[in-house]
């Protein structure tokens, strides 16, 4: 399954691929859920909330509660991101794959986000030997 959207940073279009099962069920129901309201419109915005539009500061308060609710208190939409493209990277993934599941213009931009792990950096190190 994946998911477009439209309106993101850069008005660049974007895809979701859902891959995990629980995650894909998830979405399945609350579209379904959706489905039943007498207002739904297929075309309005995916996430609804109080206001009209669901802004980007509210979807970055809406993961920071879903991760402290998951026991992983401080963590954000961006350290989210973070841990993404740096599991991706050490597990020996395509930079250039990682940039485009991103939605990064350059891989220098992806470079950024992966992290540093000292024990990775050392086991690359030992392997040169």
């Amino acid at each position: 399954m994946n998911l477009k959207r439209q309106m993101t940073k850069g008005n660049k279009q974007r895809y979701v691929y859902l891959t995990n099962k629980k995650v894909k069920s998830a979405f399945k129901d609350y579209i379904n859920e959706r489905k039943q309201e007498p207002s739904f419109n297929p075309k309005a915005m995916f996430f609804k909330s109080q206001k009209t539009k669901f802004s980007p500061n509210s979807l970055q308060q809406l993961f920071h509660r879903m991760f402290k609710r998951a026991g992983y208190p401080g963590c954000s939409s961006h350290s989210g991101r973070r841990t993404f493209a740096t599991r991706l990277i050490e597990d020996g993934k395509d930079i250039k794959a990682v940039s485009k599941l991103m939605g990064h213009a350059s891989i220098a931009m992806t470079a950024r986000y992966v992290e540093d792990n000292p024990e990775r950096l050392k086991k690359i190190a030992a392997s040169a030997i």
